[in-house]
């Protein structure tokens, strides 16, 4: 019986792992990208304007990323399985709750407390680090299809909200998505073994390919503070954060500032998002052949290009070549992020360190959404907002390519290794 457990990990129970993730990520990223097309009905409803929605929504981010390191270190230490399950139904009841919001203050601590909590403990960070410490082999190819998932779930839920919004309103609308969360998404946490996430889940994988540790394997992960690696990785995650946050909260608003229909601008928003399932998914084969930096480097330096062309090219038809090459792009990060991280500082404390990054990714992002509302109501353009993002993006990518992956990452060493005993 032990030693059959003990194969669990090499393989059904890692296949498990990654389907159960999947759900939970297609529910929870895809219910959390439908606030663009709520955006401008909630402030007509409440009479509120965009700075104000924004702010609560950077409230969300920066406190699920304040949350971030300390809910990986709980996975590291005690498993993922409960506390996925319980942020699920914590995630659950706040998205429903958020249909009945009268006052700020109520939006405020529903939405931006309740939320970013729940949020901070089923974070795709997290499960990105449970998929990484359950697959050895192909572990860039694995994460990028958790993030498929996600992807599929923002496809889904973003034109599934447009319809519940035409039909029931956006508050019955949170209402049943946040009933959705509860019924697909809690049910698949469970499903995950109990030590699902700790440090023996790394083991999958042939057995007789043995385990190397790196010059910067750590088994603290304060030890990972002292080197640039993390810093590097970071800084191009910060910038990460900015920039999809800025367009998942505000581009249907920008689209239909310069007249396009609703309808048009949820349309272009789905393939973006279907095309990105696509883009997570060659992300990370690329990164497992060609490395990861590289990947990290060249989805920067396209999303810039992207942001540009949206920027000067006023017409329909850069909203589609906008999805479709930023699409490719979009969820390119994370899946070398994480096997980048957890390739140099190892798996012991990666959800630890992924939670740290993701606080990068997250302060990023909560400040560009809050920035971008409070300039659009000063200025009345999002012109600002964007073309800061394409200087930041230029930023990352350089900070990304000067990352030394070859010295630094074990997976360079084990290349390295000959291949006797097997």
């Amino acid at each position: 019986m032990r030693s059959a457990q003990q194969k669990l990990p090499q393989d059904a129970t890692r296949w498990v792992i990654l389907a159960a993730t999947c759900i939970m990520g297609f529910m929870v990223v895809g219910s959390r990208s439908t606030l663009g097309n709520f955006l401008k009905t909630i402030i007509a409803d409440l009479d509120w304007d965009r700075g104000t929605i924004s702010f609560v929504v950077a409230i969300n981010l920066w406190l699920s990323g304040l949350l971030q390191p300390f809910a990986g270190h709980l996975m590291d230490r005690f498993g993922a399985r409960g506390l996925f399950a319980a942020s699920l139904a914590l995630y659950g009841l706040g998205f429903a709750a958020s249909g009945l919001t009268n006052s700020l203050a109520y939006l405020l601590v529903i939405y931006g407390i309740v939320l970013g909590t729940a949020s901070a403990g089923v974070s795709m960070t997290l499960t990105n680090a449970l998929v990484a410490k359950s697959f050895q082999q192909g572990r860039g190819l694995a994460i990028g299809m958790n993030n498929a998932g996600a992807a599929l779930g923002q496809l889904s839920l973003v034109y599934l909200s447009y319809l519940l919004l035409q039909s029931y309103g956006w508050r019955l609308s949170y209402i049943y998505l946040g009933a959705a969360v509860l019924v697909v998404a809690l049910p698949m946490a469970l499903l995950i073994p109990g030590r699902g996430g700790s440090p023996d889940a790394s083991a999958s994988g042939p057995r007789s390919r043995p385990l190397l540790s790196g010059p910067l394997e750590t088994r603290s992960w304060s030890q990972a503070l002292r080197s640039a690696p993390l810093w590097q990785i970071n800084a191009g995650y910060f910038v990460c954060g900015m920039t999809v946050a800025l367009f998942s909260t505000h581009l249907i608003p920008f689209v239909t500032d310069r007249g396009l229909s609703p309808a048009t601008a949820a349309k272009a928003f789905g393939l973006m998002t279907g095309v990105s399932v696509l883009g997570s998914l060659l992300a990370g084969a690329v990164s497992d052949r060609l490395g990861r930096k590289n990947v990290l480097g060249l989805a920067y330096l396209i999303r810039a290009g992207t942001f540009a062309l949206l920027l000067l090219w006023q017409h329909e038809l850069a909203l589609y070549v906008f999805a479709v090459v930023g699409g490719l792009v979009w969820l390119a990060t994370p899946p070398p992020v994480m096997a980048l991280t957890g390739e140099i500082y190892g798996m012991r404390s990666l959800g630890t360190l992924g939670g740290i990054s993701l606080l990068a990714h997250q302060i990023g992002g909560g400040a560009s959404v809050w920035l971008a509302g409070v300039v659009h109501d000063l200025t009345g353009s999002y012109d600002i907002s964007f073309a800061l993002a394409i200087v930041a993006l230029l930023g990352a990518a350089l900070m990304s390519f000067t990352i030394a992956e070859r010295r630094y990452s074990v997976r360079y060493m084990a290349q390295a290794q000959p291949t006797a005993g097997n």
